[in-house]
């Protein structure tokens, strides 16, 4: 990213700020535009300085922190759809499935955050709700919409609500968005993660250092564990999916942080027909973006509707 691309970036964003009072901004909660450089990826040095220089709030990110959006065009049960949603007890339109996305870093563009996997959603041929989730402050979603760092108990009493009144409720995300896909993969009927961040202080992203602060670096993995262990156990009915990329080495250091395996080396789409229990997939890719990777190679979705036909 040039100079002048982060100049434009940095004048819409207070373009879109500038009628905001310092009331209707959470305190301690700032969103720089050092996170629309790269996904994941260490600073550049003009970044950096654009990060230590510039503490730019984005309040309407909130708004879009989450987004539920009913697969029934009729329904009409959640008008503020795009804030902290509570599920409705009371909707009769709801389908049988729910898909939740948990976003990957939560990537500003131009102020706006970026939601992941809608279009992924479309693809299938199952009428499902969406919930799709992201974490402004890059807290790893340790931080609840509160702001304060409960955000492990929040998420997981979400899905627990959700699982009681939805048939299969699916988790998905990458990165990021995949160590919550992991803490709360006990939980959910079918759970797919791609490359999983296990320990934060392995990452060279100078907007971990407060989740750093708050927690210990083993607090995700020791989650993780703790879940997979649950799942393999013979009482628990939910599986979990985690993809890795087997030629990138920062990805397989947290991999080897989980003990009690099952791997399975990707050759085949049709491998992926499992049912109950944990599956760590090894992929021939060598970039921290694995689905991208699986979609240029046009076997992403078939990979996903695999995973779903094992519900059937």
């Amino acid at each position: 990213m040039t100079l002048v691309s982060m100049f434009f970036i940095y004048l819409n964003a207070i373009t879109h700020t500038k009628n905001v009072s310092e009331q209707q901004v959470k305190p301690n909660v700032y969103y720089n535009i050092a996170c629309s450089i790269g996904y994941f990826d260490h600073f550049s040095v003009v970044g950096y300085i654009v990060y230590t220089l510039t503490s730019i709030k984005f309040p309407q990110l909130e708004q879009y922190r989450q987004t539920y959006n009913p697969a029934n065009p009729q329904c009409r049960c959640h008008p503020h759809h795009a804030t902290i949603i509570e599920p409705r007890n009371d909707c009769f339109h709801r389908s049988e499935t729910l898909f939740i996305s948990f976003a990957g870093g939560a990537l500003l563009v131009g102020g706006f955050t970026l939601t992941e996997w809608k279009s992924t959603f479309t693809k299938f041929n199952l009428q499902a709700d969406t919930l799709f989730l992201t974490d402004p402050a890059q807290s790893f979603y340790l931080q609840d919409p509160t702001y304060s760092w409960q955000g492990l108990k929040y998420y997981r009493s979400l899905i627990q609500k959700y699982s009681k009144l939805y048939k299969h409720v699916i988790l998905i995300g990458a990165s990021m968005g995949a160590s919550m896909v992991c803490m709360c993969s006990d939980l959910a009927t079918l759970s797919v993660a791609f490359n999983p961040i296990l320990d934060p202080s392995l990452i060279s992203n100078v907007l971990y250092y407060r989740t750093l602060q708050k927690y210990p670096k083993t607090f995700i993995s020791k989650q993780v564990q703790t879940n997979i262990d649950k799942i393999m156990s013979k009482n628990q009915q939910s599986i979990l999916h985690v993809h890795w990329s087997e030629k990138s080495p920062n990805d397989i250091v947290h991999m080897k942080l989980i003990s009690n395996q099952n791997v399975i080396y990707f050759t085949d789409v049709n491998q992926c027909n499992k049912h109950k229990g944990v599956y760590f997939w090894l992929h021939n890719c060598n970039t921290h973006v694995l689905p991208q990777d699986l979609k240029r190679r046009g076997i992403l979705i078939q990979i996903l509707q695999h995973h779903l036909n094992a519900l059937a």
